[in-house]
């Protein structure tokens, strides 16, 4: 367990832990992914911190840079692991407040929604509406997601017609209008 107070952090010399972020940073490193030999030195703890501040800044700043899929791999966060699931994730990041990327968990499920869109970008398993409603995607019913998958997955099957929250709001919302007017 290291559910640790941020005193003990600024003692062994890790700088940029507050009470703000100290849960954040737990749940970093007490993530499955982190493993004690990911964790054993200062300049390990001192990565994991920074990586969890990056993603805070993103989160808490529209100016910020988005993380690095080295960094949300700092933290516990697995399958960020190309340029086009980095980039929608970190739009995604932007867009919420701190308080909805604070845990690991949170971040993950995050990760694989922008994962499950870019296999369905591919061709392949498809996001849920759950899923794309929780990168923050409008307009998505039941009666137009399949329209919805379906215009996703006639995009670049590189991930890159759908790798900014922008253009698959875009993707989805010419999909769903779509889908509309077939029903008029």
């Amino acid at each position: 367990n290291t559910n640790v107070a941020t005193t003990v952090f600024a003692t062994a010399g890790v700088t940029g832990v507050d009470a703000n972020n100290v849960a954040a940073i737990q749940s970093a490193l007490n993530s499955a992914a982190v493993l004690g030999t990911s964790a054993d030195t200062l300049g390990e703890v001192q990565a994991i911190v920074d990586a969890y501040n990056a993603i805070k800044a993103n989160a808490d700043n529209a100016t910020a840079a988005n993380a690095t899929d080295a960094q949300y791999a700092a933290i516990g966060v697995t399958g960020v692991d190309s340029a086009v699931k980095t980039s929608l994730l970190g739009d995604v990041v932007d867009s919420k407040p701190f308080s909805a990327v604070d845990s690991v968990p949170e971040v993950q499920a995050l990760a694989d929604a922008a994962a499950a869109v870019m296999t369905g970008a591919a061709g392949r398993t498809a996001p849920t509406q759950a899923q794309l409603e929780a990168l923050g995607i409008t307009g998505i019913t039941t009666g137009n997601l399949a329209t919805v998958l379906a215009a996703i997955a006639a995009t670049d099957d590189n991930g890159t017609g759908v790798d900014t929250l922008a253009e698959l709001q875009a993707v989805v919302t010419a999909a769903a209008a779509a889908a509309a007017a077939l029903d008029t």
